[in-house]
C-alpha cells in the first residue's frame, strides 16, 4: 500500500476527519486513514483537546488541527463551532468530510449547509449510546442522516441495528467496516511450561499459578456484565477448584464486584488488578479470556487476546458473535443465563492443555485473516474511493 505524504497531483482531493476529542493516540483511527496521499489528502480536526506531540496520526495526514473548543461547544446548535468547521471547508477545499461518533456526525452535517463548498459526508459510527434510541434523537437522526452519503457501523449487527431503530433511513445508506488492528505486539511465542509458571507467580501470586485462569480487561461497569459473570463463576467453582478469575481495569461497580466476590466466598479465587499497561505480557500468562458483555460493536480488548493466541469466551450477541463465528477459536454464552455462562466455565475447566492451545491458534488466525488493520485500511480506502469518484 502506497504511502507518499507530501506529494499531491492535481487530481488529488482532499478528506478532511472531524473528531470530537483528542485524547492521544488511538490506532483504529489511525487505520481509517487513507495511505496513498497522491490520491488523497488527508486533514485531522480535532473539535476539542489540546496537542501533545505524540499523536501518531501526525505521521499519516497533511495536516492536524486542534480547535480547543470548549466542551460546551460540542454541539450542533452551537453557531460558532458549526461556522469554524465551514470556514476550515472553505479553506482547504474539502471534498469529503468524514465525522467520528454521533455528536460530530451532527456538527458535520449543519457545518456543510453554512459552507460555501458542499462536500459529501459520512458519519462513523462505534455502536448505539445505551443500546437505544430516544424519540427526541430518532426525530434528529432523520434530520441528519438525510445529509449523509454514507453511515460506517464497525459491526455488520450495530448497522443491522441503526437501520432498525431509526425512522426511514435507507438501509443502502448504511454499511458495515468490522474494526481491525495490528497484531504484531501479540504474537509472542508460547512461553514455556515453566517459565509461564514463574511469570504467573509473579503477576498473579503463588496460589494461583497453578491454576486455569481466566482473564477479563475491561471498563467495571454495567454493560460489561461482570456481576453475573462472578457469579456464574462462584456456580462453576463449586463443581471444579481448578479455575481462578483475573479481572483487569476499573470502574464504578469495583467496590461492589469486590464486595460480591467475598459474599459469594470465591474472593480468593479473583484476582482484581485494576488498570495494568502490560496487557500483553498478562495476555501471555492466561488460559482463556473472557468477554461476557451485553453489547460491543467489535471489541479490540477481544481482538488482542485472540492475537495472542487465547480462546475466548463471549458474548452471542452484537460484534462479539461476528468475530468468534463458530466454537472453532472460543465459546459463545447468553449473556444473561448465568447457568449457561457457568456450564460453559466447566467445560472450558475440562480441556486439556493441548486443546485450549488448538482453539487459541484457530483463535488468532482467524485475526490474521479477518481483523487485520491493514483489511479495515483498504476498506476504508474503498470507500472514500466510491464517494470521491461518483460525486
Amino acid at each position: 500500500m502506497a504511502f507518499f505524504k507530501g506529494y499531491y497531483s492535481p487530481m488529488t482531493q482532499t478528506l478532511l476527519h472531524v473528531v470530537k476529542r483528542y485524547k492521544g493516540s488511538y490506532p483504529l483511527f489511525d487505520a481509517m486513514v487513507p495511505r496513498d496521499c497522491e490520491k488523497v489528502r488527508t486533514i485531522v480536526c480535532y473539535l476539542s483537546g489540546k496537542p501533545d506531540g505524540k499523536n501518531s496520526v501526525d505521521n499519516l495526514v497533511d495536516r492536524t488541527i486542534y480547535l480547543e473548543l470548549d466542551k460546551k461547544a460540542i454541539n450542533w446548535t452551537q453557531f460558532g463551532t458549526l461556522r469554524a468547521l465551514a470556514k476550515l471547508i472553505d479553506e482547504e477545499d474539502v471534498e469529503l468530510l468524514a465525522c467520528q461518533l454521533r455528536r460530530t456526525i451532527s456538527i458535520g452535517v449543519c457545518a456543510t449547509l453554512l459552507a460555501r463548498r458542499n462536500p459529501k459526508v459520512i458519519g462513523i459510527l462505534h455502536g448505539i449510546v445505551n443500546g437505544k434510541v430516544s424519540v427526541s434523537r430518532r426525530l434528529l437522526n432523520w434530520f441528519i442522516f438525510k445529509g449523509l452519503a454514507k453511515l460506517v457501523c464497525v459491526s455488520k449487527t450495530c448497522a443491522e441495528d441503526l437501520v432498525a431503530m431509526n425512522w426511514n433511513l435507507d438501509p443502502a445508506k448504511v454499511m458495515a467496516i468490522q474494526n481491525g488492528m495490528d497484531p504484531t505486539p501479540y504474537l509472542a511465542e508460547q512461553s514455556t511450561t515453566a517459565s509461564k509458571e514463574v511469570s504467573r507467580g509473579a503477576l498473579f501470586g503463588e496460589e494461583l499459578s497453578n491454576k486455569r485462569l481466566f482473564a477479563t480487561i475491561g471498563r467495571l461497569s454495567e454493560v460489561k456484565n461482570y456481576r453475573r459473570f462472578i457469579e456464574a463463576f462462584a456456580r462453576a467453582s463449586q463443581s471444579t477448584s481448578n479455575i481462578s478469575l483475573i479481572i483487569i481495569g476499573t470502574g464504578p461497580l469495583e467496590q461492589e464486584l469486590k464486595d460480591l466476590a467475598a459474599s459469594l466466598k470465591i474472593d480468593k479465587d479473583v484476582l482484581f488488578l485494576g488498570y495494568r499497561k502490560d496487557i500483553t505480557t498478562l495476555l501471555q500468562n492466561i488460559d482463556v479470556f473472557a468477554l461476557p458483555s451485553l453489547r460491543e460493536g467489535i471489541s479490540l480488548a477481544l481482538l488482542e487476546a485472540m492475537a495472542s493466541g487465547r480462546p475466548v469466551l463471549t458474548s452471542n450477541r452484537s460484534g462479539m458473535k461476528e468475530v468468534v463465528s463458530d466454537s472453532s477459536c472460543g465459546w459463545l454464552i447468553d449473556p444473561e443465563d448465568s447457568h449457561n455462562i457457568a456450564e460453559v466455565i466447566t467445560v472450558i475447566a475440562g480441556q486439556t492443555p493441548e486443546q485450549l492451545v488448538t482453539i487459541g491458534n484457530n483463535a488468532r488466525q482467524r485475526v490474521l485473516e479477518k481483523f487485520h488493520a491493514e483489511r479495515m485500511t483498504r476498506d476504508y480506502e474503498v470507500l472514500y474511493d466510491d464517494i470521491l469518484n461518483n460525486r
